[in-house]
C-alpha cells in the first residue's frame, strides 16, 4: 500500500505553502496541527495548487491529513428497538 501525500507534503512543507499562499508559516502550521484548512481558505489552496500544477482535490482540502478512518457497526443499525 502507498502511503498518500498529505496536503502540506504536496507543496512541499509548511514554508513553501505558505509562500505559495500568503499566508504566514505559523498559520499553516496551525492548520497542520489542527488537521484542518479554514473553510474561508479552501478556495485559495485549490486555486494556488491548480496555479502550481500540483494534484490537489477538494477531499485534500477537506481533509489535510488524509480521510479519517471511520468503523461502521452495522450490527447496531439492525437491531430492533426496544419496545
Amino acid at each position: 500500500m502507498v502511503k498518500q501525500a498529505t496536503l502540506f507534503e504536496t507543496f512541499g512543507g509548511i514554508r513553501p505553502m505558505a509562500e505559495a499562499l500568503g499566508e504566514s508559516p505559523s498559520s499553516i502550521q496551525g492548520w497542520k496541527n489542527t488537521g484542518r484548512v479554514p473553510a474561508t481558505k479552501q478556495p485559495l489552496v485549490l486555486m494556488r495548487a491548480a496555479e502550481l500544477g500540483l494534484d490537489v482535490t477538494t477531499d485534500d482540502v477537506v481533509f489535510p491529513l488524509g480521510r479519517p478512518a471511520v468503523a461502521c457497526d452495522r450490527a447496531a443499525e439492525t437491531k430492533e428497538p426496544h419496545a
